[in-house]
């Protein structure tokens, strides 16, 4: 095959013209076959990441409920027993006004 391309361009009055035309062509088939590669690669990497995606979202779905269960079995009793105290009733929260400056109130 390849002598007879050879046989053929020379025969050809701009054989420079042909060597040229052909290297384009080579040159697009392998540029081609290299993004078709990076488009299969980037799917692959897709998938991987939905996977992983899907994987997180049911472990904070573990979590939350997890969470929620034990937000529901603290009392007030339970929290005495672990060492908490009742807030004082003067209690002080801090704000900032219109002004940019800092307020106390009670």
């Amino acid at each position: 095959m390849t002598q007879y391309v050879q046989e053929k361009v020379e025969k050809l009055e701009r054989p420079m013209i042909a060597w040229g035309l052909l290297g384009l062509i080579v040159a697009l088939i392998l540029s081609y076959g290299f993004l078709v590669n990076g488009i299969i690669a980037n799917t692959v990497a897709a998938k991987d990441a939905q996977s992983r995606i899907g994987a997180l979202q049911g472990r904070v779905a573990g979590l939350e409920s997890a969470y929620l269960a034990a937000k529901s079995e603290i009392t007030l009793d339970s929290a005495l027993a672990m060492g908490f105290q009742p807030s004082s009733s003067d209690a002080v929260y801090v704000s900032r006004s219109q002004s940019s400056a800092l307020t106390f109130n009670r």
